[in-house]
């Protein structure tokens, strides 16, 4: 060892949180200065908090990856600016939260020198978020990865659509906690395989109101709920809970109906097998219209088929002969 020197090693951390999407973890701390480094899958969004909400960690550099400073809603599109490697920022005083997206894997020095833990705070909704989502999928088992899964379809088909700022960062968390209400329901009714009686889907079919009142007791939690309460909410307002019709849905509710019918269909359940992915789109293209928004299914569809084509490109290299 070197005096006055500290040494560590890729794994000596001094703190870590996760969840499937991103990684945190506190590399080192003196008094209020806190250093992090940041993993980040492509395609997540995240905001930087005004200062009048907490200031987060201050200082930003690229070190790997490709990270997008998007406009909010009603931004000019000239903000659009996109940071590489070792590029870097640093705020102090924002009037307003600025919205990121990784649009490739990006990996993040961190710092801060604010006077509340910026790393206790990035851990603390972390966790909150992660436990959430567990409470379902440890209560239906029949949902495993079915958050993490819809959450990134949500993301995707909100894209296509236009969606921005915070409405996206909405409809994201929503999406990852739309069955949230569900862990009030009795488990004897969750896993019944046979038909429900009319006295037990009543009490299935408060799952929406039920969640959306557990997320409005955080407060940013407030745009999902209203996204969550009218999830089985159906186009031509023959949904629950309360029969919305077209336009009254929440755009949000209206991308997850689908998404989630997508993922329903094509994953294994205890009362199905999964079905392939062209039935799927089949049974969706029957309810455009009727259960589901003709738009949201028109983006939802493409994003389909730019995963179907990289597929064959991804083939089409891999069966290439080398270059002789």
């Amino acid at each position: 060892m070197i005096e006055g020197l500290t040494i560590r090693r890729r794994d000596d951390v001094v703190d870590r949180v996760e969840k499937r999407s991103t990684t945190v973890e506190l590399l080192a701390k003196s008094g209020p200065a806190e250093v992090a480094h940041q993993h980040i899958e492509a395609g997540r969004h995240f905001f930087l908090y005004a200062s009048d909400e907490w200031s987060g960690f201050e200082l930003i550099f690229i070190l790997d990856g490709v990270l997008t400073i998007e406009p909010g809603e009603g931004a000019p599109a000239s903000e659009v600016v996109q940071l590489q490697r070792c590029d870097y920022i640093y705020h102090n005083g924002l009037p307003r939260r600025v919205y990121c997206r990784a649009t490739s894997d990006v990996e993040l020095l961190l710092f801060s020198s604010s006077l509340t833990p910026s790393f206790d705070m990035a851990r603390n909704g972390m966790q909150e978020m992660t436990a959430l989502a567990q409470s379902v999928e440890e209560k239906d088992h029949a949902t495993d990865g079915h958050c993490y899964r819809l959450e990134r379809l949500a993301i995707r088909t909100s894209e296509k659509l236009g969606i921005l700022g915070q409405s996206l960062i909405d409809v994201s968390y929503a999406a990852y906690l739309h069955d949230i209400g569900k862990v009030q329901v009795p488990s004897e009714i969750l896993g019944k395989e046979g038909l429900l009686t009319d006295e037990e889907w009543e009490q299935m079919k408060r799952h929406p109101d039920l969640g959306a009142e557990m997320l409005r007791e955080k407060d940013f939690l407030g745009g999902a709920a209203e996204i969550v309460r009218a999830h089985h909410e159906r186009f031509d307002g023959s949904g629950y809970p309360r029969g919305l019709k077209g336009e009254e849905i929440p755009i949000g509710a209206r991308i997850i109906a689908v998404v989630d019918t997508y993922d329903a269909i094509t994953s294994v359940r205890p009362y199905q097998a999964a079905q392939a992915k062209d039935e799927a789109i089949e049974e969706l293209r029957k309810g455009g219209g009727t259960q589901f928004d003709p738009q949201v299914l028109e983006a939802f569809f493409s994003i389909l088929r730019e995963d179907e084509i990289l597929r064959e490109e991804g083939a089409a290299a891999k069966g290439a002969p080398d270059a002789g």
